[in-house]
Formats: structure tokens, sequence, C-alpha cells
């Protein structure tokens, strides 16, 4: 127990938005300390080894929505950030023997759709263009500094006015739509045929506490299409080395910057003084203190937790306890000796339902049902999947001759009206592979091992409350202004000098970065103002390129 030396901001967990933010200030001359309570920085972008030989991405697996201009402005790629598009973007197969592909190209994707309906290949470049064009309205937003409601934020409101001013009364109608709307009616809008919908739908539950048939999913839809993997919008990419690549190319980029790193430093508690965040306490009874404490944990950790509400507004803890996190994501990681063979393929290996994302979602039917048992508290019957083999990028993540699966999976409730995950592991993952044999008849006969990760395990391991892989829902009333809740949209929270940095903030989750680059924003401001430090740096605001400050 001691008192260490004062920093200018302490960053309280080294998930990537935490170590952009810290890069980023570093950058503008400012002594950061990064604490981070895991040995390994990145969060839930890491690489593991559950077991010896295999390095596994144990939660997060795929990127897409970290903008190229934050990858470009923090230089990850000289940290050795190397990502491979995944294609073709989903392979769904059918019962039937049958399968979708879509691909990046809409032209190819209507190719592939014409084979079950005429009709609907003609709508999906109408479809696609329509998503994408919303994608790049939404995608304006990013950058946005959510404005508060008092009468001092009026000139912000003017600002993000000015910033929809190009924006059509359709536009304005479009987007609020898909806010409001399910993705299953979204969906029924432009196509006939139940497997291209189900197709489709997958984007839409992603994450989500909501089957496609909830109003709201066309929106995380359309969160999910606003990614960009090395030019390829909408595309999904792998990062080599594992997700733990990138957890480890920002922290390097946060290092280079001049900021401090320090793993295995867990925080055990906020210190606040006179209304005003002081430093932080660790686990271990050392003290830091700060002019700036950002916080990439979950809002509810942060301000219930690590400062408490002794120190909170009353309205401000109420409206944390309404805050939604609730999840019914469960990722299975497998060990395999050898890549499933799907009934729906009949080329070489590894082939397309192996290069992409291999989804198990034939109809919207089929998710609402998976969800329908979520709702009630048990474990879907037959679960949403999907699936990613790096080892067919990356041979060197298994022993030679092995295989890594990592399985996306959708509905595991938190809480299970019956019994307790410490025993329907097993039962699940029976669940899992019974449902991939209908498509893949080897595939159990070829795990060696596997590890399941229910919503409890997410929130041990990763921090992730309720095991929400967002740090909480992403819906109307908690996006942009109302998150993590009304009036504290901005990064800053009720207590002076305390900031929030993680995906409980605008413009949510992902593994993006832009939350934790709009805090840095933010903060520096702050100091640039006097407001914590009473000095003005002579580093300039880096950005990145193609955005606007708002």
């Amino acid at each position: 127990m001691g008192l260490a030396r004062a920093r200018d901001a302490v960053v309280v967990g080294a998930g990537h938005n935490g170590l952009v933010c810290a890069a980023s200030l570093a950058r503008r001359g400012l002594d950061v300390l990064v604490l981070e309570r895991r040995t390994v920085p990145g969060g839930a972008a890491a690489t593991e080894e559950p077991w010896p030989g295999y390095r596994v991405s144990t939660a997060s697996y795929v990127v897409s929505l970290m903008p190229p201009g934050l990858v470009s402005a923090l230089g990850l790629r000289r940290f050795g950030y190397r990502v491979t598009v995944l294609e073709p973007d989903y392979y769904v197969p059918y019962p039937d023997g049958s399968a979708l592909t879509l691909w990046g190209d809409p032209a190819r994707t209507a190719q592939e759709i014409a084979r079950f309906s005429r009709a609907d290949a003609d709508a999906y470049p109408r479809f696609d263009a329509y998503l994408s064009r919303l994608a790049h309205l939404v995608r304006e937003l990013l950058f946005v500094i959510p404005p508060g409601f008092r009468l001092a934020d009026l000139p912000r409101w003017a600002g993000v006015a000015r910033r929809l001013s190009h924006w059509s009364r359709a536009d304005l109608v479009a987007v609020a739509r898909l806010l409001t709307a399910s993705a299953a009616d979204f969906l029924d809008e432009w196509f006939q045929d139940p497997r291209v919908k189900g197709a489709l739908a997958t984007q839409g539950i992603i994450g989500a506490w909501a089957g496609p048939m909830t109003p709201g999913t066309a929106y995380v839809l359309l969160h999910h299409w606003m990614g960009e993997v090395e030019g390829h919008e909408g595309a999904w990419g792998w990062v080599h080395g594992g997700m733990g690549a990138l957890g480890w190319a920002l922290a390097e980029a946060a290092r280079a910057s001049g900021a401090e790193v320090r793993t295995g430093a867990g925080v055990g508690r906020i210190t606040v003084r006179h209304g005003r965040a002081t430093g932080v306490e660790l686990e271990d009874g050392t003290r830091v203190r700060a002019r700036a404490v950002i916080s990439n944990a979950h809002p509810v950790t942060t301000l219930l937790h690590l400062v408490g509400q002794e120190h909170l507004p009353p309205e401000t803890v109420r409206d944390l306890r309404r805050f939604r996190s609730r999840s019914g994501s469960v990722k299975v990681n497998l060990a395999l000796a050898e890549l499933p063979r799907f009934r729906s393929w009949s080329g070489p290996a590894p082939g397309a339902p192996h290069t992409g994302i291999l989804a198990i979602s034939p109809s919207v039917e089929y998710l609402e049902r998976a969800w329908d048992d979520a709702k009630h508290g048990r474990m879907s019957e037959r679960p949403y999947i999907e699936a990613v083999f790096p080892t067919v990028f990356e041979p060197e993540l298994a022993p030679s001759g092995r295989h890594i699966a990592l399985l996306f999976t959708q509905f595991g409730p938190y809480r299970l009206a019956e019994g307790s995950w410490d025993t329907a592991r097993e039962t699940y993952l029976e669940r899992v592979l019974s449902t991939l044999e209908e498509y893949a008849p080897d595939v159990a006969g070829a795990v060696l091992h596997a590890e399941v990760l229910a919503p409890p395990d997410l929130e041990r391991r990763f921090g992730l409350v309720g095991g929400n892989i967002f740090h909480g829902e992403m819906t109307l009333d908690q996006l942009f202004v109302f998150r993590p809740v009304p009036g504290w949209g901005s990064y800053r929270t009720p207590v002076r000098g305390l900031y929030l940095c993680g995906a409980g903030t605008h413009p949510g989750g992902g593994v993006m970065g832009v939350p934790g680059w709009n805090c840095a924003r933010v903060v520096w401001r702050d100091v640039g103002r006097g407001r914590l430090l009473g000095i003005r740096s002579r580093w300039p605001i880096v950005r990145p390129p193609g955005t606007r400050l708002a």
C-alpha cells in the first residue's frame, strides 16, 4: 500500500476503447496511466490458450466497425495489426442441403439469391444501396459528442442540426423507422423467400436481448452494416494473431505515444472528494492521484460500484438502475481434429463455409423460436450459431493438422429459470453440436476440446455486465444522448473529473474504438480550457482523416 506519483489522467481498464483514449491523450502530451485487472491488455479482444497449443480468440472474434481513419491515426499497422477480409460475408446452409452465399459484391449476391427467388434477387441491389446510404448517414454521427439537456447545450444541438442539414425528409424518416422497427418487418418490406430473410436477419440479433420480431432490431442490423475492412464496406475481418493482437497493437500504440499500460493492476475504487474524482485506489491498496479519471468499465460498474451511489444525484442512480444490460450471447470455442464437412458444400475444404462466416439461420421464424426459449429463461433448443474457422488463415494457431472453430451463439439467458450455468454448460454444448450436425454430420466427432462461455462467464472474466457484449442494450432509449443515461451522453459524469470511454457510451458496442476516441476529445477540451489542469498543451488535436470535430 502506498501513494504513487500523480498523473494527468488515469484510465481504468485496458479494453480497446480505454487504450484508444489513452493513446489519443498521450500523444497530446498528457501523462497517462492505464490500469488493467487482467494480465493482458485488450479486454474482450483477447487471444488466450485454453488448451496447449491452441491460441483462441476467447470472446470477440472478428472486426468490422473500427473506422479505417482511426486505425491510420493510431498507426496500428506499425505495431503488427493485420486483417484479412472474410469472404464470403455469410454462408448460410439449409436443412434440405442447399445454401445461400452472401458476398460483399451486391451483384454477385443477387445472382446467388436468384436460385431461390427472382423477385428477391431483383430487390437485393436496391436493399443494399438503401442500407448503405443509411449507414453512411449514421456514420456521420459517430464522432459527434452528444449534447446535454441544459440551456448551455443549445449551441451544441445547433451543431448537430447543421450536421443533419443535408439529410432529406426521407432520410430522417428512414432512420427513425429503423430505430423503432423490427428486423423481421423491415425485411418483409423487401423480400419474399423465408430463406433469404433468415440469412439477412442474423445481423439484427447479434448481441441483442431480442428476437428478429422485436421492435428496434432493425437498427441493430444497420449498426452492423456500418463496418468497413480494408476498403470493403460492410465486410468482416480476421485479425492475424487473434483478437489479442489488436489489444497488443493498441497497447503498443499507447506506449509509443507516452502512456504507461500496467496489467495485473485491478482498480478497487475511484476516489472522490467534494464531488470531484481525485484518483483511484488499486485492489492492493496503492493510491494514484489524477486530475482526470477515465473509465473503460461498464457504466454501472464505474458509477455504482467503483464510485458509489453516495456520490451521485438520486436521479442518476435511478437511471443507472434502469440501464438494461441483458444478454443471451454464449461463446463456444472448439478445438477440432478436422474442418467440418457440410452437406451443402461439394467443393474443396477449406471452401466458402470455412473462409467466411458460417451462419445457422434458416428463417426468421427459426431465430424467433430460439428467442422464445430465452425470454422464458430457457436455453434455446436450437440456437442461432455463427462460426469462424481462424486456422484456415493461420494454421499456426493450432497444433499441426488441427483446427479452431469460434462459435458465437444465441440464446442462453444470464439467469436460467431452472438450474444454473454451473451444470447447464454441457447441455448447451450438446444443443449447439446437435444443431450443427444437421448440416455437418461429422462435426461432433471431430471435437477435441470445448469451452462454453455463458453470460455469467463473460461478466466475470471480461466485466461485461449481464454478459452484454455492447455494455448495454442498443435500443432507442439507450442510444446517443440517452447513452448511458439521459443528460450524461457527453462522456462526462455527475462526478467532476470522471469520464466514461467504454461501449456503454455513444456510439455503442462492437470493436469500434470510437467511444474512446470521442472521450479523449472531451477530456482534452476540458484540459485545454483549464477546467482540469489549468494549462494549454502545445500538442495539436489529432483526428481520423475524413472526420470533423463536433
